[in-house]
């Protein structure tokens, strides 16, 4: 009696969810016969009742109809396999083993969907959008703590490993270039970290973020491991040179481009920068000379040779390479100026430095001859550094052929420094 009392009260029981379940039977069948509408509609309301909702079966019903609606013309558009993504990531956690494999399909198929839509967003630089695109990738890329495709199949594993490692790339550079340094830096390290994605890039990424953070011991020691994993890269050696630069340890700075310029002799650019470094500290901006001026510009003078040597073409060294002649002149210009004297002693000292200043100033002139002749050709063009270049070149030139009492040559250079006025 009491038995069937039980069978009597278990079906009774059983009858709503029978009722409720028929959503989820209707919505298969419809999705079968490709009634797409019906098939959303059905499964909506198998969702929407609390009784059913939970239920494995109809969670992986949402995440199958959701999956396919994303194929079909009239719902693209709305992203249905974000939905359907949301349900297979929580039919994996809740129920790990139900329909592992066709589940796990649709967390790769999801993950790669939202991927695709990350770099989207980030090419059309909405960053935010990207962020939280690829957090949905890592979220699904770090389910089981990153090993979740692991015994499904092992080429899944390893090709979410290469995604969610890109997912980290794309929201860290979305970070860098929307200019929060704050998120991009951890970002940044955690690719860098990663065989997959690390990169001189990267380095460059985290060099310039530190130094905007002003965090200058971080800067330096991104740049000395940048260095270390990538000795070949040109930008990155460039960030060494600028930081010993900015810090003002040119002892450091000279030995380095040594270094470099020993181990590529053939580096136009490498010498070209030990030539104006050299300069540089033979003539400081404070003005103060050190006791070695003279021996910095003979070893600018070399640098510089070589340079032209390697990029005869280049205006740009070659306008600094008068600057060198030129700084020295100007200096020996001012000692003549300071003589006010008129003894015999003072005259000969005067007639001495006029010689050394004009042997300085026609040792210049076919330097800056060269880049203007090189600027002279696209003079209508010219922009940014070049025009700065040529200004710079048109003045040394006008100044030096006064001195040589070339004074047509001087007045042609006034006149196109003239026509050049901003």
């Amino acid at each position: 009696m009491k038995k069937s009392i039980l069978i009597t009260v278990l079906a009774a029981a059983s009858v709503p969810a029978i009722a409720q379940d028929k959503y989820v039977v209707s919505a298969n069948l419809a999705m079968k016969s490709q009634n797409y509408d019906e098939a959303k509609s059905e499964i909506d309301k198998a969702m929407a009742n609390p009784e059913t909702a939970a239920k494995p079966k109809t969670i992986f019903a949402q995440a199958q109809i959701y999956f396919t609606l994303q194929s079909v013309d009239k719902y693209k558009a709305e992203n249905p396999y974000r939905t359907g993504l949301q349900a297979a990531m929580k039919l994996a956690e809740t129920k790990p083993d139900y329909e592992k494999q066709t589940v796990d399909q649709m967390l790769l198929q999801g993950g790669f969907l939202s991927y695709n839509d990350g770099v989207k967003a980030y090419n059309d630089k909405k960053y935010d959008e990207s962020a939280n695109l690829m957090k949905t990738v890592i979220k699904v890329g770090e389910m089981d703590g990153g090993k979740h495709f692991e015994k499904t199949n092992a080429n899944w594993q390893r090709t979410m490993d290469t995604v969610m490692a890109d997912a980290y790339l794309t929201m860290a550079n979305a970070a860098y270039f929307g200019g929060n340094m704050t998120e991009a830096i951890p970002l940044l390290t955690k690719v860098k970290s990663n065989p997959i994605r690390k990169s001189p890039a990267v380095y460059q990424c985290l060099i310039d973020a530190y130094g905007k953070e002003k965090n200058t011991a971080q800067e330096l020691a991104m740049i000395e491991e940048g260095r270390k994993a990538y000795p070949a890269d040109v930008t990155l050696r460039n960030y060494e040179l600028n930081y010993y630069i900015k810090a003002g340890k040119m002892d450091e700075l000279t030995k380095r481009l040594e270094d470099a310029a020993t181990k590529e002799p053939n580096n136009a650019d490498l010498q070209f920068n030990l030539a104006t470094t050299y300069l540089g500290m033979a003539g400081p901006k404070d003005g103060k000379r050190p006791a070695n001026a003279a021996e910095m510009y003979k070893k600018s003078e070399a640098a510089f040779m070589k340079t032209v040597a390697l990029a005869a073409d280049n205006s740009g060294y070659a306008y600094n390479f008068g600057v060198l002649y030129f700084n020295q002149a100007t200096d020996v210009n001012d000692q003549m100026n300071a003589i006010t004297g008129s003894t015999k002693a003072d005259i000969d000292k005067f007639d001495a430095l006029k010689k050394q200043r004009d042997e300085l100033f026609l040792k210049a002139t076919p330097h800056f001859e060269k880049a203007y002749n090189a600027l002279t050709a696209n003079e209508a063009s010219l922009k940014g550094e070049d025009r700065a270049t040529y200004k710079s070149t048109l003045q040394a030139l006008k100044s030096i052929y006064a001195i040589q009492n070339k004074l047509d040559k001087s007045s042609e250079m006034k006149k196109k420094l003239e026509a050049m006025a901003d």
